[in-house]
């Protein structure tokens, strides 16, 4: 008797639920794959806007500080103009806060100071030349020493040095005149019989005091009424003192 050969259905049963295990791996490799993909794509598109959303705030950031910066520039042009204005009309309380201001935002804002330091030494020289122009206006010999000390708190600029000097010359000029003055006087005292010995001694000390201004280069010396000077000195000396007041270092 022949036998019959059974069907391998176990074999073919696991070969088919190998092919679906497979079958089943390459889908979800598949899915798992794509989804991955998917998921980095809209990490990137998350990252692309982020980097969008950045840049438009920095560049309205931008956008805001340059009008910012116009608009302080705009504010700094109008103090300078504002500045120009009260230097023009001499009124220098009102020039001195406005550069206060158009400094501050200069600071801010890196502005160059150079037209603000320019207006404000403009005003200084304006300053320095009222000054100096009132000072000028005194005849009066004897405020030499006043006009000196008063020169003396003027900034000696470039543009005004020429008068500057000839003012402080001038005070020189003056205080050896004002010298020979008080030399001639108390020489008359000498003469007169007020308190010769005194004023002798005073006389003689003025001229001395004016040669020395001379010496220095200070003053020009006015050589006729000097030695006036020194013949009536002696000559007041012999007649008013005469031989009982006799300084040996005074009378030469």
């Amino acid at each position: 008797m022949v036998k019959k050969n059974r069907p391998k259905t176990g074999r073919k049963s696991g070969k088919k639920w190998l092919w679906i295990f497979i079958v089943f791996i390459l889908i979800a490799g598949g899915s798992y794959i794509g989804y991955s993909r998917y998921i980095a794509y809209q990490k990137y598109l998350a990252e692309q806007k982020a980097k969008e959303e950045e840049l438009r705030k920095q560049q309205l950031a931008e956008e805001q500080k340059r009008k910012e910066i116009e608009q302080a520039k705009k504010m700094f042009d109008e103090l300078i103009g504002r500045m120009k204005d009260a230097l023009s009309k001499r009124d220098y309380n009102l020039l001195k806060e406005l550069a206060e201001k158009a400094r501050q935002l200069a600071l801010k804002y890196n502005f160059s100071v150079d037209e603000i330091d320019r207006i404000l030494r403009q005003m200084q020289i304006e300053i320095a030349m009222a000054m100096l122009g009132k000072l000028e206006k005194i005849t009066d010999p004897y405020a030499h020493m006043y006009i000196r000390n008063e020169l003396k708190k003027i900034p000696r600029y470039p543009e005004i040095a020429k008068r500057w000097d000839r003012l402080m010359k001038k005070t020189f000029q003056d205080e050896y005149t004002v010298l020979l003055d008080l030399a001639e006087r108390t020489v008359i005292r000498v003469e007169n019989g007020e308190s010769p010995e005194m004023n002798y001694i005073l006389s003689k000390g003025y001229l001395k005091k004016a040669k020395s201004i001379v010496n220095a280069g200070k003053a020009v010396q006015d050589t006729s009424r000097e030695n006036q000077l020194l013949q009536k000195q002696s000559e007041s000396y012999l007649s008013s003192i005469g031989k009982s007041f006799q300084p040996g270092s005074l009378y030469r």
